[in-house]
């Protein structure tokens, strides 16, 4: 269904509507997986993924464009339904769509607006945001909207870092990638502290997936809505909000929950790997309940293997390979090919 076949709002609420829901956590965190989930339920609409889209905007809007006139605003709707992630989004919008909930002098309104359409689109009452972004800006987010909720998903380092490498733009360099993960997080749940447990929610991702039910149920009365089966069915929302050509970023979406998908470090990281990343992400692991290494093993191997990573920072070997012509297809882009291939076949 898109918006293009309802009629247009002519009534619409401008009060203080931020109650809004944000959705975020590091990249391969189960962030999208949460989305389906809470974007199935009967009363709440989660487009797909934005990713920095309205933290990037709300940077470049010109000095001094305070969006006080109607032409302001309906040129930057218009300017954002342009965009990539939009296009991509389940449903057409219009800037008559988006316009109506918008509020002059206030960029948080447009925020919302989108969010308010894509959900007035599909006859449901509670809009829903997807950004890991927001792992980075929750404070930004914050200041937008004092009355959201905002739910967090973490997910075990070490299963972060292997799943980075399995990316064409994932960091491949797996203590980079826990030294950010550990970083990140703690100021985000230090940020979560602040905000109060009324309003912020940290869930990890292998309680998702291992006790999806209980812990849907809690977070449902966190987000102040019955808990609806429908959230289990996700997957066929999934096979609708994915656009096909993007399916490939996560093959087992689709599916049902997948719980091979937690601690898989046990059987895919080497001692010299886990030394490494445990050396930078130890102690946040322990604080959230992760086995580490009470006293990790002495390798010349991890001391070398950690070196490499360092002079590999930014991912220099991976910039100068593409330079040279010779990128290789990350293994995500690889394992589609083949299931593309098979197809065909």
């Amino acid at each position: 269904m898109t918006r293009s076949n309802l009629e247009t709002p002519t009534n619409v609420d401008q009060s203080d509507g931020g109650s809004g829901i944000f959705l975020f956590g590091m990249e391969r965190s189960g962030t999208t997986l949460l989305s389906m989930i809470v974007g199935s339920h009967p009363d709440i609409a989660v487009p797909l993924a934005t990713t920095g889209l309205w933290y990037d905007v709300a940077n470049r809007l010109a000095p001094g464009n305070e969006l006080r006139s109607e032409t302001d605003l309906q040129q930057l709707v218009a300017d954002i339904l342009e965009h990539d992630r939009i296009q991509r989004w389940d449903c057409t919008l219009r800037v008559d769509d988006v316009l109506p909930f918008c509020r002059s002098n206030d960029y948080a309104s447009v925020v919302e607006a989108f969010h308010k359409a894509y959900a007035y689109a599909n006859r449901k009452t509670l809009w829903g945001n997807i950004d890991i972004a927001t792992l980075d800006q929750l404070h930004i987010a914050n200041r937008w909207f004092p009355n959201a909720r905002f739910v967090h998903i973490y997910r075990d380092a070490r299963d972060v870092a292997l799943s980075n490498q399995t990316m064409p733009y994932g960091a491949g360099n797996l203590a980079e990638c826990a030294d950010a993960w550990s970083r990140r997080l703690t100021i985000n749940l230090r940020m979560g502290l602040i905000i109060g447990s009324a309003r912020y929610r940290a869930i990890a991702y292998e309680d998702l997936v291992n006790n999806p039910r209980e812990v849907l149920e809690n977070l449902c009365v966190f987000l102040g809505v019955p808990f609806s089966e429908s959230m289990l069915a996700y997957s066929d929302a999934a096979e609708a909000k994915v656009p096909e050509d993007r399916r490939w970023l996560w093959p087992n979406l689709t599916g049902p929950l997948d719980r091979s998908a937690t601690h898989r470090w046990r059987t895919s990281m080497g001692t010299t790997k886990r030394v490494v990343v445990e050396r930078y992400a130890g102690r946040l692991l322990r604080e959230l309940g992760y086995d580490t290494y009470d006293q990790p093993p002495r390798r010349l191997s991890a001391e070398l293997l950690d070196l490499a990573y360092f002079l590999d920072r930014g991912g220099r070997s991976k910039r100068w390979l593409g330079k040279l012509g010779l990128r290789r297809a990350s293994t995500l882009e690889r394992r589609w090919q083949n299931r593309k291939n098979t197809r065909r076949s």
